[in-house]
């Protein structure tokens, strides 16, 4: 994997396209899971990513500020197959649908993976959604933050 600039990584994860969390699950192995929409947020003094999740999902519920995850970015009919939550097997097993990044399984296949930590989060109040912020210097500035496959 290669990493790529911040305007190949924009270009490749247009703001509304589909995103799969990617986190370390509660036994051995990793939940993926489609967001329910991803964008780039260019806050002034704070550039954040934005994603939200059912506020039922289990993901949503276990997820904490400071806990490390995955956004991965695989074409849009891969991200569908993770619209529930999918629970891989250990990332060192090889499977046909997925890869490891970290530990952590990852769609096979993604154009753009990010490594982030979450930042803060809150319930949206007009939808059943949980809104997610990371750091975007931070995903940014990791020396293998934005990879290419």
């Amino acid at each position: 994997m290669n990493t790529i600039t911040v305007s190949e990584a924009f270009g490749n994860a247009p703001p509304r396209s589909a995103a799969v969390l990617c986190v370390k699950g509660t036994g051995s192995g990793s939940d993926l899971q489609m967001t329910e929409w991803f964008t780039w947020l260019n806050i002034k003094r704070n550039p954040m990513i934005s994603f939200s999740l059912s506020k039922g999902s289990e993901i949503s519920k276990r997820l904490q500020e400071g806990d490390s995850l995955i956004l991965a970015f695989p074409p849009l009919k891969e991200a569908k197959a993770y619209k529930d939550a999918v629970h891989a097997g250990p990332a060192s097993d090889e499977s046909a649908e997925t890869a490891a990044v970290d530990g952590i399984s990852i769609p096979r296949g993604s154009e753009v993976v990010l490594r982030c930590t979450l930042a803060g989060a809150y319930n949206y109040p007009f939808k059943k959604v949980r809104i997610f912020n990371c750091n975007l210097e931070e995903a940014l500035g990791h020396p293998e933050g934005v990879i290419l496959e």
